[in-house]
């Protein structure tokens, strides 16, 4: 079971990073429409909610994955 703790734990936090990203992302876009810094593209943003997205399903699935093991 270490070996799924472990890969469980990992795929934890590459969601938690991906999600720090996108919240990183969101906060330079409101400075920068509050006029201090450079507002992100759309698409940087479009695809840090992807990785978001995709992490959780990662974690989510491998979660279930564990449970019918």
């Amino acid at each position: 079971m270490t070996g799924g703790t472990d890969e469980l734990t990992r795929l934890e936090q590459q969601a938690l990073n991906a999600r720090l990203r996108l919240e990183n992302l969101l906060r330079q876009r409101e400075a920068g429409q509050e006029g201090s810094g450079l507002v992100p593209a759309p698409s940087d943003i479009d695809k840090a909610r992807d990785r978001v997205e995709a992490a959780e399903r990662l974690v989510d699935a491998h979660v279930r994955m564990a449970r019918t093991a």
